[in-house]
């Protein structure tokens, strides 16, 4: 039984610290993300919220979507919707919209152009090459957490979570680093030790008892 709760303990451990990885590569890939002001990506996945009404009714206002990244601008189609990298007065934003003319080469370069659904205008073409990623789904379960996530308490928060999860091993690493070298006694070993103690006391006891009724004799 101790041999199997230990086994599990290390299974939850070894889960507990792959959970802690996860949310700190994500944490980095965020914060660097927002640092650069672009999105956060994953293997050539990003994720973008909606910041404007320009694609209603399609995609509303604070939604999230999933953007994969072009590696190949010449397979951009009609109909698509791209995110892609703003000039002039949009310079240093990303901007989602359907593609209304594929990519066309025109004096060398690859151009296509780009409407918002809810625009009375097309956008001014643009180079394909500053389209980052095509739309791949809405994925509306990440609304909650990208606003929490990207709000002042989100990082506090998720903070919070790791020190409560792994305030065993915070605090046996804080006493290590004083100086305290000693091995934590689990829960099963202080059972076992009392266990232990008890049965020796009741031995002694017995023994003394035994002794006392020899002398008698």
């Amino acid at each position: 039984m101790k041999k199997a709760v230990k086994v599990i303990k290390k299974i939850v451990d070894v889960f507990c610290w792959i959970l802690v990885a996860v949310i700190a590569l994500t944490m980095i890939i965020a914060v660097g993300a927002r640092m650069k002001g672009d999105s956060p990506s994953l293997f050539g996945y990003s994720v973008y919220r909606v910041s404007s009404a320009s694609m209603e009714p399609q995609l509303m206002v604070g939604d999230v979507i999933l953007g994969k990244a072009v590696t190949d601008p010449g397979t951009i189609e009609v109909g698509d919707i791209v995110t892609y990298e703003g000039k002039d007065d949009l310079a240093g934003m990303l901007i989602t919209h359907e593609v209304i003319i594929p990519p066309t080469e025109e004096e060398g370069r690859l151009m296509l152009q780009t409407k918002g659904i809810a625009n009375d205008d097309p956008d001014a073409p643009i180079e394909a090459d500053t389209v980052v990623s095509v739309m791949v789904c809405e994925v509306s379960f990440l609304i909650p957490f990208y606003n929490f996530f990207f709000s002042p308490w989100g990082l506090l928060a998720i903070v919070g979570l790791i020190v409560v999860v792994f305030i065993d091993e915070l605090i046996l690493f804080v006493k290590t680093l004083m100086g305290y070298s000693e091995e934590q006694e689990s829960i099963n070993d202080i059972i076992d030790r009392l266990q232990a103690e008890k049965l020796a006391e009741e031995a002694e006891s017995e023994k003394k008892t035994d002794n006392g009724n020899a002398s008698d004799n």
